[in-house]
C-alpha cells in the first residue's frame, strides 16, 4: 500500500547540502537526481584532476587559476541543487513514498559519493596525472616518489619523517632577498624548521642595523631589529658574527616570534659546547658599501633557523 507524506524543505536542503542530488532523491525526482550528482562528481573529479597536474608542475602558482575555476563550479552546482531541492519541495508539498526513499538508501549513496567513488578514482587519477608530466615507469615512478617524500618533509623538521614513515634529509635554499622590500634599508629572510613555530619570515626595515667593527684584533658585525607591532611575525631579531669576512662557526643569533604570552625566542650561541653538529655557520659577504650575512643554526631544543640579513646600509664603528 503506498504511503503520501509531506515534503519538508528543510529536509530537502539539509540532504542536498549532505549530498548533490539527494535532495532531489528525497523529492521524489530519481532522474533529476542522477543529473545533480553526476554534474557535480563530474567536475569535481575534474577538479581532483587538475590538482593532482598542478602538484607536479615546476610552477604550481601559475597553474592555480585552472583548479580554482572549477572548484567554483562545483560551488555554484552544490549550491544550485540545493534551491532547486527547496523550491521542488515547496511547490509539489505531498509525494508518494517510493522503493528508494528510504534512510539506508541515503546513507549508501554518501558511502558511494566521499568513500568508494574517492577510493575507486584515487589510484588511477594519480597515474594519470604522473603520465601527463613523463612519468610513466616503475622507475620514474621511485624516483618522483623520493622527491614527494623530501618535500612532505620539509615540515618536520631539520630531519623529518616522509610520508612512508622515512628519515629525510632537508636541505633548504634560502633565496637572497636582494629584490625584497626594494625600499628598505635592511630586509630579513628567516626560516625556522621544527617547532611550534615552523615556517618562513620576512621583515624589513629602513633603518640601518647592521653595524660592523673594522678591527685587525677583535672585527665584527652586529645587528638588533625590532618591531613589536608585528605580533604573527618576527618581533625581534639579534646577531653578532665575529669575522670581518668569510666564514665562522662563532655566531650568536636570537630570534623573537609573536607577541605577549605567545611570544617565543629562539636562541643559538655558537660559543657554548653543543657539538660541532650544533654551533652552525655565519657567512659574511662584502658588497662593495653593503653586505650579506647568512646565518644557520640550531637551538639547544632543535629548532632549526637560518636567516639572511641584506645590510643595504652598514653603519661603520
Amino acid at each position: 500500500m503506498s504511503q503520501t507524506k509531506r515534503r519538508s524543505p528543510a529536509l530537502a536542503a539539509l540532504a542536498s547540502l549532505l549530498m548533490p542530488g539527494l535532495g532531489q532523491l528525497y523529492n521524489g525526482q530519481p532522474r533529476l537526481a542522477l543529473v545533480w550528482f553526476g554534474a557535480y562528481w563530474t567536475v569535481g573529479i575534474l577538479y581532483s584532476l587538475r590538482v593532482l597536474d598542478m602538484m607536479l608542475a615546476e610552477n604550481p602558482g601559475a597553474e592555480m587559476s585552472r583548479p580554482l575555476a572549477l572548484l567554483g563550479l562545483m560551488a555554484i552546482i552544490w549550491l544550485g541543487g540545493v534551491l532547486q531541492a527547496i523550491f521542488s519541495a515547496l511547490n509539489q508539498p505531498d509525494y508518494v513514498l517510493q522503493a528508494y526513499n528510504r534512510g539506508v538508501v541515503y546513507l549508501g549513496g554518501i558511502l558511494v559519493a566521499y568513500v568508494l567513488l574517492p577510493l575507486a578514482l584515487a589510484f588511477p587519477g594519480v597515474r594519470w596525472a604522473l603520465a601527463r608530466r613523463g612519468i610513466t615507469t616503475p622507475e620514474q615512478r621511485a624516483e618522483w616518489l623520493s622527491k614527494f617524500q623530501g618535500l612532505a618533509g620539509r615540515s618536520t623538521g631539520a630531519r623529518g619523517t616522509g610520508p612512508l614513515g622515512r628519515p629525510v634529509d632537508l636541505e633548504i635554499d634560502i633565496p637572497d632577498p636582494d629584490s625584497v622590500a626594494a625600499a628598505a634599508t635592511t630586509v630579513f629572510h628567516v626560516t625556522l624548521v621544527g617547532g611550534p613555530d615552523g615556517g618562513i619570515y620576512d621583515a624589513n626595515t629602513r633603518d640601518a642595523v647592521c653595524t660592523h667593527r673594522a678591527s685587525t684584533v677583535a672585527p665584527s658585525w652586529a645587528g638588533l631589529y625590532a618591531n613589536p607591532a608585528d605580533t604573527s611575525g618576527i618581533t625581534a631579531i639579534q646577531f653578532r658574527v665575529p669575522v670581518d669576512e668569510g666564514e665562522t662557526n662563532d655566531l650568536q643569533l636570537s630570534v623573537n616570534r609573536g607577541n605577549g604570552t605567545e611570544s617565543r625566542s629562539y636562541v643559538v650561541d655558537g660559543r657554548r659546547p653543543w657539538g660541532e653538529n650544533r654551533k652552525g655557520r655565519a657567512t659574511v659577504e662584502r658588497r662593495g658599501e653593503s653586505a650579506v650575512i647568512r646565518l644557520e643554526a640550531a637551538t639547544a631544543e632543535g629548532v632549526r633557523v637560518e636567516a639572511v640579513v641584506q645590510c643595504r646600509e652598514v653603519v661603520e664603528e
